[in-house]
């Protein structure tokens, strides 16, 4: 019998037919429509317009950056003294620590006075050193050792200081060990040095080798492109003079000086633990040589506890990157190897002081410019070193003497000296 129950039939498949992909006029009509409806998103395109607005026409570019608000750090009092100066000097010592002690010290042996390192730098022991082994020589001679300076810290004097009024006709640059490759130090970019002196200059150009790991680079970029976390303090300045001019006759005539300004004693002797450091706290004094030695030798170990090949490569960067600086503005550039006490010799591995000598002599080589090895030029001893890296007044009188000698006898930095000498202050 045929079967009377119906039949199922499949459902007729329609082909829809493909919906064309949106045009970019389209995509762009859902953001503004998206945008339009949402005031979260009309606020966020608000501030990326006035971003990009102020990026376009930094209203702010002309600040003095001398008139930006700083730390009165190390680098910020010396570059006050040297921008003082009346003429460009003769020779500006660049170093660390181990360089500014020593001559420091050695500056008040030869005045005869107390010498406040916060603000006087002029090392006239040097400029009486050139009179006598060159006769006639004459010129200002500025120390600018900084504590924990790095040869990117030398880099960054050279590149934003020495201008047109300032520019030395030689720079001796006074390197130990640990100034291309402390173990201790993280970038380039983030000594106080650095930091300070990027206000004279762009430093775009050194991203990659200032900052080198991601998070310095990170913040580097926000402060390139978000307007105000650079400018923030350049706007605080031009809009904090313009308020001062509008309300200052009121604020004259109501206000009186603020005991919240004076800096008494007390406050002074905290200045070592800040960053900031204050007239009166570092003084050099005559006749007080004595035979202490402050046994840092823990702290010497940290420094030196391995090669850090990486951070050396990057410092060499910043030391040929300093010397092509020098060259380029007219002066002559002069390598140091600084001396190093007996015990501290015996905590820096063998192939790490072999590689930063036969580094100096390398470079001496390719920039074509003089040399000298305290180590071999020098009879230093234990009762010239208050550390095991840091010299006192003796030693520092050994390197002038030996700085002085030289300068005087090679032909490329005697010829300076001697061509078109400036006077004094």
């Amino acid at each position: 019998m045929l079967s009377t129950e119906p039949k199922e039939v499949a459902p007729v498949q329609t082909i829809q037919p493909e919906r064309p992909a949106p045009t970019f006029a389209a995509r762009l009509g859902s953001v503004f429509k998206i945008t339009a409806s949402s005031k979260a998103a009309q606020a966020a395109l608000l501030v990326i317009l006035a971003n990009w607005a102020l990026v376009v026409t930094n209203p702010f570019k002309n600040v003095d950056p001398d008139s930006l608000p700083t730390l009165k750090s190390w680098v910020w009092w010396t570059t006050q003294d040297y921008r003082q100066l009346k003429e460009s000097p003769s020779v500006v010592l660049l170093g660390s620590s181990l360089l500014m002690n020593s001559v420091w010290m050695q500056e008040a042996e030869h005045l005869q006075q107390n010498v406040d390192i916060v603000v006087n730098r002029r090392t006239r022991y040097l400029e009486s050193m050139l009179s006598k082994y060159l006769p006639g020589s004459k010129g200002i001679c500025f120390n600018f050792g900084l504590p924990g300076s790095m040869v990117s810290d030398d880099y960054m004097i050279a590149r934003t200081l020495f201008d047109k009024e300032h520019t030395p006709k030689i720079v001796v640059l006074c390197l130990g060990p640990r100034d291309l490759m402390d173990t201790s130090f993280s970038c380039a970019g983030a000594t106080s040095a650095f930091r300070y002196l990027e206000r004279f200059t762009d430093t775009k150009d050194l991203l990659d080798i200032a900052y080198t790991s991601t998070w310095p680079k990170i913040n580097f970029m926000l402060r390139e492109f978000i307007y105000f976390v650079d400018k923030k303090h350049h706007s605080q300045s031009v809009l904090g003079e313009q308020a001062k001019s509008a309300l200052n006759p009121v604020y004259q005539g109501v206000t009186g000086p603020s005991k919240f300004n004076v800096k008494t004693d007390f406050d002074k002797q905290f200045a070592f633990y800040r960053s900031e450091v204050e007239k009166g706290v570092f003084i050099a004094k005559p006749n007080v040589q004595t035979d202490s030695f402050y046994d840092n030798g823990k702290d010497w170990k940290k420094r030196f506890k391995n090669s850090n090949d990486e951070m050396f490569d990057n410092q060499k960067i910043w030391l040929n990157k300093t010397l092509a600086e020098a060259k380029a503005k007219g002066i002559v550039p002069v390598l140091v190897n600084m001396p190093v006490s007996e015990l501290g010799i015996k905590y820096i591995p063998p192939q790490v002081y072999k590689r930063h000598v036969d580094t100096l002599v390398e470079m001496a080589a390719k920039y074509d410019c003089p040399y000298v090895d305290t180590m071999k030029e020098g009879q230093f001893d234990m009762k010239d070193f208050s550390d095991y890296g840091h010299m006192d007044a003796s030693g520092g009188r050994k390197i002038v003497d030996i700085v002085a000698q030289f300068l005087a006898s090679d032909s490329r930095t005697r010829s300076r000296l001697i061509d078109g000498n400036g006077g004094g202050l």
